[in-house]
């Protein structure tokens, strides 16, 4: 008796769009911490580096939504596995992580880099509801929660 092993199906291409929801959040969240840093009673110095420390991450939190740091494509599975290439062509692999969140209106992917140093930090992708077409949402948000199973049926045979 011959034991068959289930044939995985193929990989999501997934193409993400800059996020106005992305930006428009960032800005109030900055706006917001620039209200309270203001009213605080700090000497000049806590200001300056306060405002500092803002504008970093506004820099880099519209950066990651809007600019080079949203990746050109990506490449999910039902096995767990992320393939991630940037604007500049350069592709990663990796396996993603329990840490992930599926949810209506948000889903991040964490994941970790394939012989990736075990100091280095996990990556995470942010995937709001403008990012990709509603199908390919929905797509996701199946995959990653329900990859799990079906890989590990498709290893027992």
């Amino acid at each position: 008796m011959q034991c068959s092993v289930m044939k995985l199906p193929p990989r999501l291409r997934l193409e993400p769009r800059p996020s106005r929801i992305g930006c428009v959040a960032i800005g109030i969240g900055c706006a917001s911490t620039s209200v309270l840093l203001a009213s605080l009673p700090l000497p000049i110095a806590g200001y300056v580096v306060g405002g500092a420390a803002l504008l970093a991450v506004l820099a880099s939190g519209l950066w990651r939504c809007t600019g080079r740091g949203v990746p050109a494509i990506v490449h999910v599975g039902l096995d767990r596995r992320i393939t991630v290439s940037d604007r500049g062509g350069r592709s990663r692999s990796g396996a993603i992580l329990d840490d992930s969140y599926v949810g209506a209106r948000l889903t991040t992917i964490v994941w970790r880099e394939d012989r990736a140093p075990w100091w280095r930090p996990a990556r995470a992708i942010l995937v709001l509801p403008d990012t990709l077409p509603p199908d390919d949402f929905r797509r996701l948000r199946v995959a990653l929660r329900y990859g799990r199973a079906l890989a590990a049926e498709a290893t027992r045979g």
